[in-house]
């Protein structure tokens, strides 16, 4: 493979790759946040307490 064959590929390639892991950066912190809820919630129900589901 010759040095611009590589350029194309990585063009090609590049671009999907890069954006796929912006995105999984966004999702992680998301994913993060969502499991702190979770436990929050499952602690709050551990004590006997009502959760408010409407904030």
């Amino acid at each position: 493979m010759g040095q611009m064959e590589w350029v194309n590929i990585i063009g090609d390639v590049g671009f999907p790759i890069i954006l796929v892991f912006y995105l999984l950066a966004r999702f992680e912190k998301r994913y993060t946040g969502l499991e702190l809820e979770i436990k929050e919630l499952v602690d709050e129900v551990k004590k006997g307490k009502k959760y408010d589901h409407t904030v």
